[in-house]
């Protein structure tokens, strides 16, 4: 059995689904169980679904029904127009859905009052959407498709919007279920990002998180890889969205891509790689606009070579910088600091001490959380929060054999404020002024990977 995950982008449209009928009919002997994010851009809208009808504007929450409604029934008579039988099937599905999602923000529109396990229900609808249609489409297409509700399988802990699954409890399900399931057809598809509690509420996986679907089905069925479908070919030697001239990544190890996840690549969610990695089980990320292309290969540290992989940046960063009277230690001052953020959830990228400071590098979008954190430490040490740095990052196994990096970007950058090498020797680390990121990053790519090639 192999586990094919097709992202928003990959089924946004009737040519793109499509490319996704083509892609996995060539698989069919391979027995794919098929994962589906929603619609591009429809977890967006629904996002701002919850937060108008939290706001209680009414005009506002119609407008945006109406455009899901319209782009769903849309989709749903392009692809099945042949197939007058299933497309009346598929619109009244997709109308129920729709239309209890009317109910419910309604609901929230009269209160005024906006939940995390509300705003959950809310905005795993797309994938319970998309992967409506699409399960009709192949079925209209001659390829008997059994759909399959991934809260059935997937069971979480009650963090409604960025929920952990119990993995021995999942595991259970997805063999019973996919087993039961598969009896009669030839593949079967569910969604990604979507789950639920122990007591049945709907949670979804955080953000970006259809790829972690993917890898927890990879591993409870033992399958023999996990596909991930994008729309550019592979994992990348940087951004190509604000790099020229990036390269494809073909072999890639687990840690490598887990640390580029987690220093701010935008390749697979960070999370996905640990269950793959529990069982060995390959990913290969894939372009469904050029299936020909073999993708990058992500698998066991010892089949990826050596050497720098990717240019990874954030510039949505908080840099902290934390200096206390005393000389504490390295031991007590990181006790001290992560005693008030971690109990607030508040995300860390990087940390580094000395004796008596503590640096740290905080996302943004770290939360509601943070100032209150912050106005703890400063009771027993001075804070300072900068909010004008970037972080760069490159990514790859034994970096430090890779000589220059930091000299390189001292030389474009005009100053680095901190300068880290992972524990695991997977990344070396910078913090720069925001308004150098740009020519910084360009400068070190291609010192990188064509000064050196």
């Amino acid at each position: 059995m192999i586990i094919i995950k097709f992202g928003g982008t990959s089924v946004q449209n009737e040519e793109a689904i499509g490319r996704v009928i083509s892609i996995v009919k060539s698989r069919l002997r391979e027995k794919p169980l098929v994962v589906v994010s929603a619609l591009a851009k429809v977890t967006r809208l629904l996002c701002d679904l919850a937060e108008e009808a939290e706001g209680q504007r009414e005009e506002n929450v119609k407008n945006l029904l109406k455009q899901l409604r319209e782009r769903h029934f849309n989709l749903a008579k392009n692809l099945l127009a042949a197939r007058p039988d299933l497309l009346e099937e598929c619109l009244a599905k997709v109308e129920e859905r729709i239309a209890a999602l009317e109910t419910f923000v309604g609901g929230i529109c009269l209160i005024g009052e906006l939940s995390p396990r509300s705003e959950a229900r809310i905005i795993s609808t797309g994938e319970l959407l998309s992967s409506t249609i699409i399960s009709y489409a192949f079925n209209a297409n001659d390829i008997s498709c059994h759909w399959i509700d991934a809260r059935r399988m997937i069971t979480t802990d009650d963090n409604y919007l960025n929920a952990r699954p119990d993995m021995e409890v999942t595991e259970a399900n997805i063999k019973r279920i996919v087993g039961l399931e598969y009896r009669g057809a030839d593949l079967v598809l569910t969604q990604g990002f979507v789950a639920s509690t122990e007591k049945g509420a709907t949670s979804v996986l955080g953000f970006e998180g259809s790829d972690y679907s993917a890898a927890i089905f990879g591993m409870a069925l033992g399958a023999e890889r996990v596909e991930i479908w994008t729309d550019v070919d592979g994992i990348r030697s940087a951004d190509p969205r604000v790099v020229k001239d990036t390269r494809k990544i073909d072999v890639i190890s687990y840690e490598e891509a887990a640390e580029m996840a987690a220093m701010g690549a935008r390749v697979l969610h960070p999370l996905t790689i640990e269950p793959a990695r529990k069982k060995n089980i390959p990913i290969r990320v894939l372009n469904s606009t050029n299936p020909s292309c073999e993708g990058t290969l992500v698998i066991r540290g010892d089949q990826s070579p050596d050497g720098p992989k990717s240019v990874a940046v954030r510039d949505e960063i908080l840099f902290v910088k934390i200096v206390s009277p005393k000389l504490d230690g390295v031991t007590r001052m990181f006790g001290k600091v992560f005693a008030a953020l971690y109990p607030r959830r508040i995300p860390v990228v990087l940390a580094k001490a000395t004796e008596s400071e503590v640096y740290l590098v905080i996302p943004e979008m770290a939360g509601d959380l943070l100032p209150e954190a912050l106005e703890e430490i400063g009771k027993w040490a001075e804070v300072t929060t900068y909010r004008d740095k970037a972080f760069i990052s490159v990514v790859g196994r034994n970096i430090v054999g890779f000589e220059g990096l930091g000299d390189k970007v001292i030389s474009v950058s005009g100053k680095v404020h901190l300068a880290n090498v992972s524990a695991n020797m997977m990344s070396e680390n910078f913090v720069i002024d925001r308004d150098r990121l740009q020519v910084t990053l360009e400068s070190l790519h291609d010192y990188i990977f064509k000064v050196n090639n």
